[in-house]
């Protein structure tokens, strides 16, 4: 929990208050702290990765109709730099809109993750959509889990939907 209260802090400071296209309602860990510990560099790291990954989000949405949702930037990073998004937001975004925003976010540098995968999500809200609650659930996930009644561990579905090896 100290790693979330630290994130959230460092966060919240530069937060603007302006109505936006895009504005993150808050960060979801979806690993256990002592995971985050061992696998993110610093709080200080996965912090400017959230900054940059809301800064590309909001330039790639800018320009654009609006079409107002909540829901999910669900991001996992792996060693060696790559990254990978899943958006789960409601109504779902026009593809050409979907497409452009997850261009822009898979373009932003990551942190150098150590030993496995980092797993978290920004619960975020496009163009003044409520907020939404609940958990996470992209497509894919849920795709990967049907057929399967025993939870899987966050680490080992997103191998499952996102093989080491396969693209960014």
């Amino acid at each position: 929990m100290k790693f979330l209260a630290v994130l959230v802090a460092m966060l919240l400071s530069s937060a603007a208050s302006a109505a936006t296209p895009y504005r993150t309602e808050n960060i979801m860990l979806l690993q256990p702290d002592f995971v985050l510990k061992e696998r993110a560099p610093s709080v200080q790291s996965l912090s400017e990765y959230i900054r940059a990954v809301e800064s590309a989000t909001e330039s790639a949405l800018v320009d654009e109709q609006p079409h107002p949702a909540s829901g999910y930037l669900v991001l996992a990073v792996r060693p060696g730099g790559q990254s990978m998004v899943w958006l789960d937001f409601k109504p779902s975004l026009p593809e050409p809109i979907a497409a452009k925003l997850r261009a822009a976010i898979l373009a932003v540098p990551t942190f150098e993750a150590r030993g496995g995968v980092v797993v978290f999500a920004l619960n975020s809200s496009l163009w003044d959509s409520p907020a939404s609650q609940g958990f996470p659930n992209p497509q894919e996930w849920s795709k990967a889990m049907e057929g399967r009644s025993e939870p899987m561990e966050i680490g080992d579905l997103v191998d499952k939907v996102w093989p080491a090896g396969a693209g960014t």
